[in-house]
């Protein structure tokens, strides 16, 4: 109630909580709150979280990723890739994807939240992030623009775009992008673009 279920609603959802707690394997009241929290930052009402609730489920059971630590990296993320026009599946998948490959849920989530912001805002990019952008062919109000209509689409395009140019170029492309700190993160997904394909599939 103090989430602002209706009241007709709240057996309802408590039986949804305490399936999801048993499914994530996770206390009822802390995973109820952790959902609430990405509910509203991907502006989804409470009583229709059960879809999202499965979705997370789904990778559980489909790749090497637990639900709670997903719902952690959404928690983490949701802000931002709201912001960047992610929907919340493909959030999932790409949390799910990075922790699929290692990543723990704080680091990947930081990683996350940092690269689709410069993305986000290409234009206000760094002369060596232009200059990276520009080595992939790309232009930084294409990337900036695409990116509030589609994130997935363009963090697709940026991913294949570094897979085609020289492999003795890659990692220093991605250091101007993304900063060292997080280039590591995103060769992850170079590496690996058809498990983050295949998860956001899957999520789908």
């Amino acid at each position: 109630a103090r989430m602002e279920v209706p009241t007709d609603k709240l057996s309802e959802f408590v039986l949804m909580a305490s399936e999801m707690a048993t499914a994530f394997d996770a206390v009822p009241d802390e995973i109820t709150e952790s959902m609430g929290k990405v509910a509203k930052n991907f502006k989804i009402e409470l009583t229709n979280i059960r879809g999202l609730a499965d979705t997370i489920n789904y990778l559980d059971d489909n790749a090497i990723s637990k639900g709670r630590d997903i719902i952690d990296y959404l928690n983490r993320t949701s802000g931002t890739l709201s912001q960047a026009s992610m929907s919340p599946q493909d959030a999932a998948a790409l949390g799910s994807t990075l922790l699929t490959m290692g990543e723990r849920a704080e680091t990947a989530s930081t990683a996350t939240n940092a690269i689709v912001a410069k993305f986000a805002a290409a234009t206000k990019g760094t002369k060596k992030f232009q200059s990276a952008l520009g080595e992939l062919g790309l232009s930084s109000e294409a990337i900036e623009g695409s990116m509030s209509e589609n994130a997935t689409a363009t963090l697709l395009q940026v991913i294949d775009a570094i897979a085609q140019a020289p492999k003795s170029k890659r990692m220093g492309i991605m250091v101007e992008l993304v900063g060292m700190e997080h280039a590591d993160t995103l060769a992850k997904l170079v590496d690996k673009p058809e498990e983050l394909r295949r998860q956001l599939a899957l999520a789908n």
